[in-house]
């Protein structure tokens, strides 16, 4: 049986050295419990996901595959390297140069 190597902190431990704890986590496999106002233990520990969600969401995300997006966002590349561009110095004249 294996077993996981186990630290307590309290949770101004934890938002002092949050990477330290979660790297213990991950790279270490320890199980870091964080007591929370003496009442609350929670646990951060290792959870083995098959695909990360930005993967999923990538696989998901149909959006740039669209004609008009694409065609938009090359009209814009091409407007920046024709030099058809506008700089803003601040936000009042934001709306007065918008036209």
């Amino acid at each position: 049986m294996n077993t996981l190597a186990m630290i307590e902190i309290t949770s101004t431990e934890l938002r002092r050295n949050f990477g330290k704890y979660l790297d213990m986590a991950t790279k270490k496999q320890e199980q870091v419990l964080v007591r929370y106002r003496n009442k609350r233990l929670f646990t951060l520990t290792l959870e083995p996901v098959s695909e990360s969600l930005s993967e999923k969401e990538e696989k998901n995300d149909t959006y740039f595959e669209q004609t008009e997006v694409r065609d938009s966002i090359l009209r814009g590349r091409a407007d920046v390297k024709a030099g058809r561009t506008r700089k803003f110095t601040g936000v009042k004249d934001l709306w007065a140069n918008i036209t």
